[in-house]
């Protein structure tokens, strides 16, 4: 649980480490809040890395006590805290259709912004060998990506948008889903039938936008959703493996 030591440190953080799945600001902001004389260790794609190294408000990690590390796509990696301590976790990085953060952005073609490196899923085993893939954004299924996914334990899936031009009929925005590098949960190449097939113990719909109606415990997008083997993120949501 993230609660400090009860040891009488004026200051302490459980969190050991933090593996990032790509740059954009909901992704990296937090770390400026890990920044008080905490050691860690940060593990990142190239793509990332460079992202933070690029950006002197980054400079604030301390890297005296807070160590770097490259997240190899081809090889599992195992967890350490800052002074080398296995913990217990090891994770594989994986490529997923996406593209760069917004910031990045230069042009409105999606030629342009499409990326190979930006975005990663996570694959995650613990001590009991049990698996964890975790994908909060995604632009397609692809077989690559179906391959990463099989016989996992538990699914945290990109449940952004129920229908790709959601936030533009809701007036919320000018982007569609697509644009934005998510796809949508339903219709015939959303999410929920691309992994119809998928062989997973539990799937659950992640980073949900405020516009999507499966937040509505009683809506038919809801139903539908739970319908098809799927359960919706909510706060407090606890999992044990």
């Amino acid at each position: 649980m993230l609660h400090p030591a009860d040891d009488g440190s004026a200051r302490h953080s459980p969190v050991s480490a933090v593996v990032l799945s790509g740059g954009d600001v909901d992704c990296i902001a937090g770390l400026l809040s890990l920044r008080e004389s905490q050691p860690l260790s940060i593990y990142a794609g190239d793509h990332v890395r460079a992202i933070l190294g690029g950006n002197q408000i980054f400079r604030v990690l301390d890297h005296k006590i807070v160590n770097f590390w490259s997240l190899p796509m081809t090889q599992e990696t195992k967890l350490r805290d800052a002074e080398g301590t296995e913990l217990g976790l090891s994770v594989q990085a994986f490529a997923v259709p996406g593209k760069i953060p917004l910031y990045q952005e230069t042009s409105d073609d999606l030629r342009d912004l499409a990326s190979t490196s930006a975005v990663i899923g996570l694959s995650i085993t613990g001590p009991q060998s049990k698996r964890l893939v975790y994908i909060p954004g995604c632009a397609e299924v692809t077989d690559a990506v179906l391959r990463q996914i099989d016989r996992a334990d538990l699914l945290f899936f990109d449940g952004t948008l129920w229908q790709d031009d959601e936030m533009i009929r809701a007036g919320t925005g000018r982007k569609t889903g697509r644009r934005m590098g998510h796809m949508s949960i339903s219709g015939e190449d959303g999410s929920m039938a691309a992994l119809a097939g998928a062989t997973v113990g539990k799937k659950i719909f992640i980073h949900i936008n405020n516009t999507n109606p499966i937040l509505c415990e009683d809506s038919p997008q809801a139903a539908a959703v739970r319908a098809a083997g799927w359960d919706i993120a909510f706060d407090g949501m606890e999992f044990r493996l």
